[in-house]
């Protein structure tokens, strides 16, 4: 195996590790506290139809933690409202279902969508997520200079696994010209995103 197919073999390899253990993070609802299901159900979805994001947020977490299989559709629905409220949460979840087709079909330009507005309000998850995007042109057109500097951004906001993306895979495809390009593209853009 040639070296730079190695490099695309562990990029890809741990990119899917990646969205693995960001879906499996949303799975953390059963270890709150003891509750009545049903009940707070009802109250989110009060909550929810009164415009709630937060409450719309739960509702999708909710179809994909209580539910067996995940009910992957409901969870896009609520993502999707919660998100157009500029949920950050929702809009990392929302891209994540879209870029793996899991509730509606596979759309990995519209996930892409959904990453930049988490990635410009602070969020790391979405940044490295755009850093992936570009590396596999997935959504968007491949660029490596983009994928270095968001792979960067997220790792400034504290994304241990993102640094790792960037210096084992990304670095390695890149000439020291296009690394200093993405320098300076971070630092266009670091002042812009929402701390």
């Amino acid at each position: 195996m040639s070296k730079i197919k190695y490099i695309k073999f562990v990029f890809i390899n741990s990119f899917l590790l990646f969205l693995i253990i960001l879906n499996s993070s949303i799975y953390s609802l059963a270890d709150d506290e003891i509750i009545n299901l049903e009940t707070r159900k009802k109250e989110l979805t009060e909550d929810a139809y009164a415009g709630n994001p937060d409450a719309q947020y739960m509702l999708g977490r909710l179809a994909l933690e209580t539910k067996n299989p995940p009910d992957h559709s409901t969870a896009v629905y609520w993502f999707r409202i919660a998100a157009e409220s500029n949920h950050i949460k929702a809009q990392e979840m929302l891209g994540a279902q879209l870029f793996s087709g899991l509730g509606v079909p596979a759309n990995p330009k519209e996930a892409s969508i959904w990453w930049y507005k988490a990635a410009m309000a602070g969020s790391s998850t979405a940044q490295a997520s755009l850093g992936v995007l570009y590396a596999l042109g997935s959504g968007v057109n491949k660029d490596l200079i983009e994928s270095y500097k968001w792979l960067t951004i997220a790792s400034l906001y504290g994304n241990k696994a993102a640094a790792v993306q960037r210096d084992d895979s990304i670095a390695l495809q890149m000439t020291a010209n296009e690394i200093r390009e993405a320098q300076k593209r971070i630092e266009l853009l670091v002042d812009k995103i929402k701390k």
